[in-house]
C-alpha cells in the first residue's frame, strides 16, 4: 500500500497539469529545474492572493515562451489574453512567486482598472516621484528627457535609457526611499504591479512609507474584494 501511495504522489508531482484554486489549470509546457517544487509555489500563491484576483485568468502556462517578449526577446512572465505565461527558467521557488504575483497584478488592473486608477491618486504619486527623479538625474548629468518623464505609459526607449544609460545600480542608489525598485519607474502600470507584488511578498511597512497612495489603494482593493467574497457565502 505504501508503494502505491508513494507512486501516486510521485505521479502527481511529475504531472504536467496542476491546478490552482481548484479549477484554474496550470500547464507545465517545459521542464522546470531539477527539484523545483511547483506545488509549493501554487499553494503559497493560493494562501497569499484572494481568489477573486484570478477571475480574469483562465490558464497559467509555464515554459519557454521567447516569442512572446517585446520584439521576440526573452521575458520572465507575461499576462496576455486571459492567460499567464511564466518562464520555466527559474532560480528558485521565490523567484517564480515574484513573476507569478507580478503578472496577477496586471490581470487585476484589467479587472479593476476603474477602481485602481479613476481617482488619479496613484498616478499623481507616480508623476511626483518621476519629477523628483528627473531633477536628480539632471543634476547627475544624465540629460533626462522631460517629455519621456511625463509619459506614464511604457516606452521601450525610456526603458532602455533607465536600464542601459543610467543603469539599475545607479537608480537603486538615487531612488532609495523614492521608488520601491528601479523597475517600478518604467511606467504607471509597472509601478502598480511592482507595489502589488511587494505588498504580498515583502515588507508592507516599507511600501507604505515609500508609496503611501499605492499602499492605500492596494489595501482598499483587498478590503472591497474580501467583502464581496464574504457576501457570496
Amino acid at each position: 500500500m505504501n508503494y502505491i501511495s508513494e507512486s501516486a504522489e510521485r505521479a502527481k508531482k511529475n504531472s504536467r497539469e496542476k491546478y490552482i484554486y481548484g479549477n484554474k489549470l496550470v500547464y507545465i509546457k517545459d521542464q522546470l529545474p531539477y527539484g523545483f517544487d511547483i506545488d509549493y509555489v501554487l499553494e503559497t500563491v493560493e494562501k497569499l492572493i484572494p481568489r477573486t484576483f484570478f477571475d480574469n485568468i483562465d490558464t497559467v502556462y509555464v515554459g519557454d515562451f521567447k516569442g512572446l517578449g517585446e520584439e521576440g526577446l526573452p521575458f520572465n512572465a507575461k499576462y496576455k489574453d486571459n492567460a499567464l505565461y511564466i518562464t520555466n527558467d527559474q532560480d528558485s521557488e521565490n523567484d517564480m512567486m515574484d513573476d507569478f504575483i507580478h503578472e496577477v497584478a496586471h490581470a487585476a488592473e484589467e479587472q479593476f482598472g476603474n477602481q485602481i486608477y479613476d481617482d488619479f491618486s496613484i498616478e499623481s504619486e507616480f508623476k511626483s516621484k518621476r519629477r523628483t527623479l528627473y531633477h536628480l538625474l539632471d543634476q547627475e548629468g544624465f540629460e533626462p528627457s522631460a517629455e519621456k518623464f511625463d509619459n506614464t505609459e511604457y516606452d521601450k526607449h525610456f526603458d532602455h535609457y533607465l536600464y542601459n544609460v543610467v543603469g539599475y545600480p545607479t537608480l537603486s542608489t538615487l531612488t532609495t526611499g523614492l521608488f520601491y525598485s528601479p523597475y517600478s519607474i518604467t511606467s504607471l502600470r509597472e509601478y502598480f504591479a511592482n507595489g502589488f507584488e511587494n505588498y504580498f511578498l515583502r515588507d508592507q511597512s516599507h511600501l507604505k512609507k515609500t508609496s503611501p497612495a499605492l499602499y492605500s489603494k492596494i489595501s482598499d482593493l483587498l478590503d472591497s474584494q474580501g467583502k464581496e467574497e464574504n457576501n457570496e457565502y
